[in-house]
């Protein structure tokens, strides 16, 4: 059996890069994330992705080289995305709170997209983004491309 994932993210060649699930949940921990994610894989999800992310209003959790095994692997990289997607829900007119599921997933899809097509550099925003560039995550996908709900 196949599952799809929320986004499927690419990188300048073509190769898959990364997997995004999207959960429109708040107040999320690293045991919650590192049991959602098994539980994704037990259900059939295989994907040799170099990053599987996992996006909350709240929080980013990014795993760099996890493997495929459906067992509770915490999180390589955990991330408040409030100060990253303050922007994107203003812009929407919505708040973290009261958004809704496809309104979140393609906030986080614009949020990806600016990330593909960023100019930045590691120490341009040293208290939200670091993690984007120490993890590889932004070298990566740059200039890569996004498909939403894709088997890998």
């Amino acid at each position: 059996m196949s599952v799809s994932f929320d986004l499927v993210l690419y990188d300048s060649n073509g190769r898959l890069a990364a997997v995004a699930e999207i959960k429109n949940k708040l107040g999320t921990s690293r045991k919650w994330a590192a049991l959602t994610r098994r539980n994704i894989l037990a259900h059939g999800a295989s994907c040799s992705a170099e990053f599987f992310l996992l996006v909350t209003p709240d929080r980013l959790y990014l795993w760099r080289d996890a493997g495929t095994e459906p067992t509770e692997v915490p999180p390589t990289y955990v991330a408040d995305t409030r100060s990253e997607f303050e922007p994107y829900f203003e812009r929407a007119r919505v708040e973290p709170r009261s958004v809704s599921g496809a309104a979140f997933e393609l906030l986080v899809a614009a949020w990806l997209g600016d990330v593909i097509r960023s100019e930045g550099v590691a120490g341009e925003h040293p208290d939200d983004r670091s993690w984007l560039v120490e993890s590889g995550f932004r070298a990566a996908v740059k200039d890569g491309g996004i498909r939403f709900e894709a088997v890998p």
